[in-house]
């Protein structure tokens, strides 16, 4: 069975935070996350759980499969490019 990358996971997490402009204390709460496992989440450490990545779409209209896959295809114009901006400056 295949392995979720959860270090991308993470990346992507904080891309749409930072086009959001939010704090990660403030994108954690948006979708019921301790800011703490959001760090660990994006460290790598812990999973994204369905059900946050499910509240994170749904609160910011992204798709389950940008979070866990990277898909862009079917995000919001605006987002995808602030999204794709901050990917590859974070490389």
């Amino acid at each position: 069975m295949p392995r979720i990358d959860m270090l991308g996971v993470g990346r992507r997490l904080e891309a749409l935070r930072h086009a959001l402009d939010l704090s990660r204390k403030d994108f954690a709460n948006s979708f019921g996350l301790d800011p703490s496992s959001y760090t660990k989440t994006v460290d790598g450490e812990k999973q994204l759980r369905s059900e946050a990545a499910y509240a994170i779409a749904e609160r910011w209209g992204v798709t389950m499969d940008y979070l866990f896959r990277g898909r862009l295809a079917e995000l919001p114009e605006h987002l995808r490019e602030s999204i794709l901006k901050n990917l590859n400056t974070a490389d």
